[in-house]
């Protein structure tokens, strides 16, 4: 059941959340998202939905380990969030901002570009994080 309410919101977001210019149908089953480490040494992988995140509008998945914790870091890119799968926690800590918010499947958020926040996997398993954003994406961390 759980499975099938983690495709169902991700279905849902790809439906509401997707740009209509697409020129033929695409489907991509779960087991063939291309996932790839996002850096060397680093545990979060990333799997393409659609687009290039680097050169404009695309939705990316993002998938960690439980228990893992973002360092503070900042997107050239403002970008939109929903959890598929885990606990999530993303915060601004200049301001605290978010750091009540229990973010469980199907839970949105949206982040400014070039605002340094921290993220991090509270659950006992995995997540995984729909990121959908316009512009040019890359990640920075902070000084």
């Amino acid at each position: 059941m759980r499975i099938k309410a983690n495709l169902t919101t991700l279905l849902s977001c790809l439906i509401f959340a997707t740009p209509a210019l697409a020129t033929e149908n695409t489907y991509i089953a779960a087991e063939s998202i291309p996932f790839a480490f996002e850096a060397p040494g680093q545990p979060q992988q990333l799997g393409p939905l659609w687009g290039v995140r680097s050169k404009g509008p695309a939705g990316t998945l993002l998938k960690v380990p439980a228990d893992f914790r973002a360092p503070i870091h900042a997107h050239t890119a403002d970008y939109r969030a929903i959890v598929i799968e885990g606990q999530w926690k993303h915060w601004v800590p200049e301001t605290g901002e978010g750091q009540e918010v229990e973010l469980l499947p199907g839970a949105y958020w949206t982040q400014r570009k070039d605002q340094m926040h921290a993220d991090a996997c509270v659950s006992e398993t995995h997540c995984v994080i729909l990121l959908i954003n316009e512009d040019p994406y890359e990640t920075y961390l902070a000084e």
